[in-house]
């Protein structure tokens, strides 16, 4: 095997092993990793001759010297971000030193420069590829300094030929582990302090239908894509409700139609229910979760009706505004763990509401010039009604007979409320929601229309529930006095499009979503919070402490160890098996040639790593040594036994001992 090639290998390896990490974490421009992942490639399988090599570093220098006036440019007067042109810089001198000659001694160059990309990665907030590249990284890096070792010890002896075994690859798995372990046992000793620093790898979401400053029901001819992109991980520490795809993610509410857009009024005066409303009234029992939401470009905490409370994480600051809207501030992903009733207020309690406070008329009373067709609907659809609550649900009820359709209308004409009510009667939430708002306000019900997400997937690996862009939605709010607000969904049960969910791909992304929940959970959100806790759980004897998490934490840490330790029990137990095969084993002859040949050496016969016997022979009778007869004899024992396969008896085992005896008397001398 060329170990010269095989070394490289392995170095560039870890190249792309770092920018595979650095991917994960802060991301590339697509055209600057593109370049230096083929020049790895490249690199894996092809090197320069020297005189080829000499000529690309020409090419090298100039274009290192332009990036390297590119970040300065950055740095003093663009001011923009300086990661991409470090980077960049970083990339060129890796796809340089990869694609010099193999008689290049640039090794600890290559090892330098990939451990630099994945140190940088570590200042984002890298994902599971990162965790995946990184043990790559470390497996590669013990291997390639045990092969540089062995590669640069060949060349002091000129060997050029050197047996790589299985035992190699098992030390190096070992070793492997035992960093991997280190570093683990560090992580948790000294937790993250950059809680908050939303870098580069937090990419925001895509804008999500009805999450700005309005939305519209006027559009036409084409037909409402599925997205599958996970928004909203929630858990429930008391465990999941029975009614998961029931439950309404409140996130931002609309009290103003124009007859196709809904918008929020900016001076809108307070117009939620005191929270004393739903502490008393609603009663228990109460929901308690914890949201990991994505990163949005909307300032939106999206939680069920009505909470109760919210404790924020991350760094973030919630914001409880005049329409009972629940934002925030900061740069975080929003992480909070909110309280809400569970169940709304039964029908005989609504049916009694008729005194107490109610919100602005000018606002959930507002309409603008509608068909008389509407009123006259709203009419027919409550006569002989006299409470609101039997009011809204025969409303509701009405509309849920419809059709529910992603499919938008054909042209700008059939977009409008008046088609969708007495011509169409189908179309997506948005139709119902705006239809049943605005029959509602028609006989003076103040009611507004609401979007955020319905239901989610269950995610078994995970424990959490899974809230896609496809669980998208719109409903209503309804004004109740002595209750607040209360929820009702006109749409059809059933209407969310599980085209998504049920694809082939989904199982295997809700697991690696699992994953990379678990890793976001414990490492990236990893402070003194949960440290506290795993060593609470560990090594505190208060019940307490398991209560508030400690146990659990510690459990999964005490898993995870365990797994480590079994991993590296298999790889010694495979070692030891490599050490005591026969192949290996010394026998009699073998130790005392061995012997020998230690004598030879600290005598300055000029012994070699690939010194044969003969050879060794022929050395010591060129030194004229008085060794040389009864080298002779052990060296001419050894082979008999080693190579001629004869079982020597006890008789010339011990002349051979004697030989040596009296060949290493001569050679002590001597040194």
């Amino acid at each position: 095997m060329n170990l010269r090639r095989f070394h490289r290998r392995l170095a560039v390896l870890m190249s792309l092993a770092g920018l595979i990490a650095f991917a994960g974490g802060a991301g590339f421009e697509p055209i600057s990793a593109f370049l230096a992942a083929v020049a790895l490639a490249t690199a894996l399988f092809w090197h320069p001759d020297p005189e080829l090599s000499a000529r690309l570093e020409r090419v090298w220098l100039p274009l290192a010297t332009l990036l390297v006036v590119r970040a300065l440019i950055h740095v003093l007067f663009i001011r923009e971000d300086i990661v991409i042109p470090v980077v960049d810089l970083l990339l060129l001198l890796l796809a340089a030193e990869a694609l010099r000659s193999l008689d290049a001694p640039n090794d600890l160059r290559l090892y330098a420069l990939s451990f630099a990309l994945i140190l940088a990665s570590t200042a984002y907030r890298p994902g599971i590829v990162f965790l995946i590249a990184f043990v790559a990284y470390v497996l590669l890096a013990t291997l390639a300094l045990m092969v540089g070792h062995v590669r640069r010890r060949s060349e002091v002896y000129g060997v050029r030929e050197v047996p790589l075994g299985g035992s190699l690859l098992g030390t190096a798995g070992v070793l492997s582990g035992v960093t991997l372990m280190v570093a683990m046992f560090v992580f948790v000793t000294f937790p993250r302090v950059s809680q908050g620093w939303a870098g580069r790898g937090e990419q925001l979401a895509t804008s999500i239908a009805g999450f700005s400053d309005e939305i519209s029901i006027g559009q036409y001819g084409s037909t409402i894509l599925a997205n599958p992109e996970i928004v909203l991980r929630v858990e429930f520490p008391d465990g999941a409700p029975a009614n998961l795809g029931a439950l309404h993610w409140r996130g931002r509410s609309y009290d103003r139609f124009d007859g196709v857009r809904w918008t929020r009024t900016e001076q809108l005066p307070p117009s939620q229910a005191p929270r004393q409303w739903y502490r008393e009234l609603w009663g228990d029992p109460v929901l308690e979760y914890k949201v990991f939401g994505a990163p949005l470009d909307v300032r939106v905490l999206f939680s069920l009706h009505p909470v109760l409370e919210i404790d924020s994480e991350n760094g973030i600051q919630p914001l409880f505004d005049n329409a009972g809207d629940y934002v925030y501030w900061g740069s975080s992903a929003p992480i909070y763990t909110a309280w809400a009733s569970a169940l709304p207020p039964p029908p005989e309690a609504l049916r009694l509401a008729n005194r107490g406070f109610t919100p602005s008329s000018t606002h959930f009373l507002q309409l603008p010039d509608i068909d008389p067709r509407i009123r006259q609907l709203a009419d027919s659809l409550t006569e002989g009604l006299d409470n609101r609550y039997d009011r809204v649900v025969a409303i509701r009820d009405w509309l849920q007979g419809f059709d529910y359709t992603r499919d938008l209308p054909a042209s700008a004409s059939e977009a409008t409320l008046e088609h969708f009510l007495f011509e169409r009667q189908a179309g997506h939430c948005e139709y119902f929601s705006t239809a049943m708002v605005v029959l509602l306000r028609s006989l003076g019900i103040q009611a507004r229309n609401v979007n955020g997400f319905l239901g989610g997937q269950w995610s078994q690996f995970g424990d959490y529930l899974a809230v896609t862009q496809n669980e998208a939605h719109s409903w209503v709010e309804v004004w109740f006095q002595g209750y607040g607000w209360v929820t009702f969904d006109p749409t059809p049960a059933g209407a969310a499009d599980g085209s998504v969910t049920s694809a082939w791909f989904w199982p295997g992304r809700i697991f690696f979503d699992g994953l990379q929940h678990r890793w976001s959970k414990w490492v990236l959100d990893y402070g003194t919070d949960e440290q506290a806790g795993i060593f609470a759980g560990l090594f505190s004897r208060d019940p307490a402490a398991a209560l508030n998490g400690g146990a659990a934490a510690a459990g999964r840490l005490v898993r995870l160890l365990g797994g480590a330790l079994l991993v590296l029990m298999l790889l010694g137990g495979f070692m030891w098996a490599q050490r005591g095969g026969p192949a290996i084993r010394l026998t009699a002859p073998t130790r005392m040639y061995l012997q020998l040949r230690n004598a030879c050496a600290r005598a300055g016969v000029g012994v070699l790593s690939g010194t044969t016997p003969l050879a060794l022979l022929e050395r010591v009778r060129e030194d004229r040594l008085t060794a040389a007869r009864p080298a002779e004899r052990v060296v001419d024992l050894y082979l008999r036994a080693r190579y001629g396969g004869e079982e020597l008896g006890e008789s010339e085992l011990r002349e051979m001992r004697v030989a040596l005896r009296a060949a290493r008397r001569v050679l002590r001398a001597r040194a």
